[in-house]
């Protein structure tokens, strides 16, 4: 008996592995099966190299950001206008006077001359009784301080005279200062065709003889003011004539004794 009881154990043994094996094995009736053909094969993906892709770069500034440029501007050269007469200057009578104009109111034009030399302005009248004017024509001055250096190189009769306010519809203010030292203030109306003496005197700062004087004339309007030597001689309100404005200008009178032969080394116009 006790050896039949390893050959049971044994049998017994072999009947449980087997039905362990047909469990195990058993298919899931559900299940789809995966059938893999020989055709199907592992295909290593291929990778196409392609051109490389330029981005343009747009040369042109979108108008939101733009800066805006000038455009170019056209050089307007203007032509610089010829040199205007002065209206404020010493005129030293050393160059060009063609803004200078004289006339005669009075003698023989053919026996005096009127010209410049070595910087003066030169009166050579060899007439009796010659009154030569000679006016600076390119302003009109409402004001004006006119001075003027003389020099008396003829005889000792003569008047120098200054001008202002002259015009030819109304006349003019003149301040005449003889060599031997007497002054009259006129005016000359051109309605009148005539002189009249406004104010007269004498003057003891007169240099007389072959001498140097300096005579200065302010006109304010009708309000005129006479200086000999840079002293005040004579002032006198016009409100006769009421000249109010005009040119400036000088003269040179000769009487019964000649030569008379005067230069003028300069001539002032300044405002007063």
């Amino acid at each position: 008996m006790q050896t039949l009881k390893p050959i049971l154990f044994i049998i017994s043994l072999i009947i449980l592995v087997g039905l362990a094996c047909g469990i195990s094995g058993q298919s899931d009736p559900t299940a789809t099966p995966v059938v893999i053909t020989a055709t199907e094969q592992f295909v290593e993906p291929v990778i196409e190299e392609s051109a490389p892709t330029f981005t343009a770069i747009s040369t042109e500034i979108p108008a939101s950001t733009a800066t805006t440029q000038p455009s170019p501007t056209e050089t307007i050269i203007e032509e610089m206008p010829e040199d205007e007469p002065p209206a404020y200057y010493v005129e030293e009578f050393d160059g060009d006077i063609s803004s200078w104009s004289y006339f005669m109111m009075n003698g023989d034009e053919t026996k005096m001359d009127l010209y410049t030399e070595d910087g003066y302005l030169v009166f050579d009248l060899q007439g009796e009784n010659q009154w030569v004017y000679l006016l600076y024509d390119e302003y009109y001055y409402p004001e004006v301080r006119i001075d003027v250096l003389a020099d008396n190189r003829g005889k000792n009769t003569n008047n120098v005279s200054l001008i202002c306010n002259y015009s030819d519809s109304e006349g003019w203010y003149e301040f005449n200062i003889t060599n031997g030292g007497l002054y009259d203030i006129l005016v000359y109306s051109e309605i009148d065709q005539d002189y009249y003496s406004l104010a007269s005197g004498g003057s003891a700062r007169v240099v007389t003889g072959r001498a140097q004087n300096t005579y200065s004339v302010i006109c304010q309007g009708n309000q005129l003011a006479l200086y000999i030597n840079g002293y005040l001689e004579r002032e006198y309100t016009d409100n006769k004539y009421n000249l109010r404005e005009g040119q400036v200008g000088i003269s040179v009178s000769s009487f019964d004794v000649l030569p008379i032969l005067v230069n003028i080394d300069y001539f002032s116009i300044s405002l007063p």
